[in-house]
């Protein structure tokens, strides 16, 4: 599972906040309304018992059932009243209004005081009425909750649709936020991945004095010195290269002329020991064959450590001889196309010859291909060499792998002039490497032209 971006943690994080709060005040503050709505009412309840307890007492006390209906006809007008029930202490009801809602059972729930009612629909209250320390009397009155809870239901409903739209316009201004915040750290980080790609001109904007800016001015300083520390490199890099081919030249002219010279004089010596000594003329054959034989190694040993066609002839003819060679010893047909002879300095054309003679050796032994295409030709300033084979081809973990460490020299070789190298690969249908090195016109390390 990917890893969530900063920007998407810190959205997360505040939209969770959000919703909490949200949920918090949908949730509390609805509550809290009706409990103090609910209070309201209990008062008033209790008020209006108290009021309603004092009209009817008279006629409680002289027995007047007409005057006590009349008592309670000011208690019935109130739109909120569900009942009202008068009843003496043994439980007979004396007058009551909507009879069918005081049941015996919401008469019994109440022996003093006030509350709700279970299914929350009735605030109920009891009041005796008392005539100097005696029961004359007891008064239940039900107050309706069904407009509260209705306006309740509508304050839920509104304060809803307020929370829903405060939840989505704090996730909005989130997003907006998180993106505000995080652009510069997330041009920090793209700029990162451009220069561990080897764009290292890269900078990123500056301008900024918080610590985001700081940062972008760290990374640009820390950018700067990587560049200027791999173009150092990159020049030690070159400078190595040519000295290297420059001694590969100096031990494969050793090589061929000392060694080589040598063992001719040796031959020599043996050719004339034997005219003197006809007996061991036989014996020498061997000897003779051997040192031929060393001779021809000699010659390829010089002719791998530096081709003497390539410094003499130039890159076309050197990979003229390559493939000459590569078809008389493994039986493998080669082409090569040349679309303009390019004249190239010293390190680009042995840098093109060891891609090559790379890409070539690879043939041999990993592709199982009967056919080989080479082509060289100039391409908008710059040199473009393609190696085209119909093998088995390889997988794109092969052509990534690490361990491929002749890929890994082709690279290596073409970055150090600035060029690249690119291979393309589909099992079972062949292999191509494209070598592309730009023709440099003011390169201080530019040698001689190989031609």
């Amino acid at each position: 599972m990917k890893p969530l971006s900063f920007r998407a943690r810190v959205a997360l994080a505040m939209g969770a906040l959000i919703l909490v709060i949200a949920a918090a005040v949908s949730i509390y503050l609805p509550q809290k309304l009706e409990d103090e709505a609910i209070a309201l009412i209990g008062h008033k309840a209790d008020t209006l018992a108290e009021l309603t307890a004092f009209t009817i007492h008279p006629s409680i006390y002289f027995k007047d059932r007409a005057a006590l209906e009349e008592a309670l006809s000011g208690t019935r007008r109130d739109k909120d009243v569900a009942y009202v029930v008068v009843t003496d202490p043994a439980g007979a009801r004396l007058a009551q209004f909507h009879p069918q809602r005081a049941t015996p059972e919401a008469l019994a729930r109440r022996t003093r005081g006030g509350g709700v009612s279970r299914d929350r629909s009735l605030y109920e209250t009891m009041l005796p009425i008392n005539e100097q320390g005696s029961e004359l009397a007891r008064l239940y009155i039900g107050m309706s909750l069904a407009r509260l809870n209705r306006e309740v239901m509508e304050m839920r409903v509104a304060i809803g649709a307020l929370s829903a739209f405060i939840l989505a316009a704090g996730l909005l201004a989130v997003i907006l936020i998180s993106n505000v915040l995080t652009r510069p750290l997330r041009d920090v980080a793209a700029g990162a991945q451009r220069i561990a790609a080897g764009d290292l001109g890269h900078r990123v904007a500056e301008g900024r004095e918080d610590e985001i800016g700081q940062l972008a001015t760290s990374f640009n300083d820390m950018a700067a010195r990587v560049a200027e520390r791999d173009a150092s490199l990159r020049q030690l890099s070159k400078r190595m290269l040519s000295i290297q081919e420059q001694e590969r030249v100096r031990i494969a002219r050793e090589v061929h002329d000392e060694l080589g010279q040598a063992l001719t004089a040796m031959k020599i010596d043996l050719q004339q020991l034997g005219r003197r000594h006809p007996p061991v003329v036989d014996p020498l054959v061997p000897i003779s064959r051997a040192i031929d034989e060393t001779v021809e190694l000699v010659r390829r040993i010089a002719t791998d450590l530096r081709p003497a066609v390539l410094d003499d002839l130039g890159v076309t003819a050197a990979l003229e001889q390559q493939l000459r060679r590569l078809r008389e010893n493994s039986g493998i047909q080669t082409t090569l196309t040349v679309s303009e002879e390019p004249e190239l300095d010293m390190l680009t054309g042995v840098t093109l010859y060891r891609i090559a003679q790379e890409a070539l050796a690879n043939v041999i032994r990993h592709a199982e291909a009967s056919e080989v295409e080479v082509s060289l030709s100039i391409v908008d300033g710059a040199a473009v060499l393609e190696i085209r084979d119909n093998g088995k081809g390889m997988s794109r973990e092969q052509i990534a792998s690490s361990r491929s460490l002749g890929l890994l020299g082709m690279r290596e070789r073409a970055e150090l002039l600035g060029g690249m190298v690119s291979i393309e690969a589909r099992p079972g249908e062949g292999t191509i490497v494209k070598a592309t090195l730009p023709l440099g016109k003011d390169d201080p390390n530019r040698a001689s032209p190989v031609r």
